[in-house]
């Protein structure tokens, strides 16, 4: 299962110094390496999801899919931090 969210932290970083980092974060099941996107498309069956229960980053809201995303201007989290 593929794990999308919104990266709050980004937006409010990007607000502030007018950057353009990547907002998404996907991540294979809830304790894979993140990547990061601009763009994520989802080419196949998804659901979005909110509890209580956060993930391990603290998002309470996300979306979940079975099939690999495509991500649109890919990053790591290296480059995402020489913005």
């Amino acid at each position: 299962m593929w794990i999308i969210h919104v990266n709050r932290n980004f937006i409010y970083r990007n607000g502030r110094d007018g950057a353009n980092r990547p907002v998404f974060t996907v991540k294979k099941g809830r304790s894979g390496s993140p990547r990061y996107a601009r763009e994520v498309r989802l080419n196949g069956p998804s659901r979005c999801v909110y509890s209580q229960q956060p993930l391990s980053c603290g998002a309470k809201a996300w979306m979940e899919t079975e099939v690999e995303p495509e991500l649109i201007d890919e990053m790591t989290f290296d480059e995402v931090n020489a913005i």
